[in-house]
């Protein structure tokens, strides 16, 4: 066979291959069209990655602690609830909904069997949940929004369960966080006191671990601490008193990328009712989404 007859089938026998190749390749840039939002001045083409964002309730929480915030959300259009994680007592996840990569800013509603569950054992099972998330979904990025004892609940997992490779916090929203003491149990209101530099003067056994830990939680992370003063006097939401909620800013505040506190006042800022409060989702659905 001449040099000439072997380049003659060589020709012939790649143009299938590159006919395939070239709808290949448009149909990828089709697909990166559909799934990318942002296109700058310059004419590149930037891929968003999708950031979900996790919501888990406190201390004996059921559906509904984190339910009214959610739908909140979904009625403004920002966000939309597209999966329920059910953690069972022994720690195995369970998963209700659909996610599909369409959704720009999925919700994730993360429900405890055992709503009674100690601290580090909750945060073990949050990290299942992420991680899944990171494995199933390819996700680098999360947002999480807590109620009460769902705030060093997130905290204890930064600390001691988050790895290099765990997806990044990129938004943390604690409401109502009991971080240094809780009302009827290790603290009361009017005792505690924050100095000048937001250290608080009586600091419990977790809140010195905390400390201890600190640098751990990841710089990346804005935070949005949000707790309640009914106003009566007992500068508290009747469970939590703001010394407590705002102790959280002495271990965080020069270490996160920004660090803001928003306190709700009245009758409303009661703790089990901040969940279902209208400020409170007007500000967690402007600092997540910008909307």
């Amino acid at each position: 066979m001449t040099k000439h007859m072997k380049n003659e089938h060589h020709n012939y026998t790649l143009f299938p291959f590159i006919l395939k190749t070239f709808i290949s390749i448009i149909f990828c840039g089709s697909l990166l069209a559909l799934f990318s939002n942002n296109t700058t001045t310059d004419n590149k083409v930037h891929f968003t990655p999708v950031v979900p964002t996790i919501y888990i309730h406190g201390y004996g929480g059921v559906f509904n602690s984190t339910e009214h915030m959610i739908q909140a959300a979904e009625k403004t259009g920002a966000a939309k609830k597209v999966l329920i994680a059910h953690v069972a007592a022994d720690g195995k996840v369970t998963y209700s909904g659909t996610w599909n990569f369409t959704q720009k800013n999925p919700i994730i509603q993360v429900l405890f069997e055992n709503n009674t569950a100690e601290i580090p054992e909750e945060a073990k099972w949050l990290n299942t949940v992420v991680e899944h998330l990171k494995s199933a979904y390819a996700i680098s990025e999360f947002n999480l929004v807590s109620h009460s004892m769902g705030g060093p609940v997130t905290l204890y997992w930064a600390l001691h369960e988050r790895t290099s490779s765990s997806p990044i916090l990129k938004k943390f929203v604690p409401i109502a966080g009991p971080f240094d003491g809780v009302i009827y149990i290790d603290d009361s209101p009017n005792t505690n006191s924050l100095a000048s530099n937001g250290k608080p003067k009586i600091q419990d056994n977790a809140y010195r671990a905390y400390y201890q830990y600190r640098m751990r939680f990841p710089s990346e992370t804005h935070i949005l601490n949000i707790y309640g003063n009914l106003e009566d006097g007992s500068n508290s939401d009747s469970l939590v008193t703001n010394v407590s909620a705002k102790s959280l800013a002495y271990l965080l505040k020069s270490h996160v990328a920004s660090y803001q506190e928003l306190m709700i006042k009245g009758a409303d800022a009661q703790h089990s009712q901040l969940h279902n409060n209208a400020e409170v989702n007007r500000a967690v659905i402007k600092f997540l989404w910008n909307r």
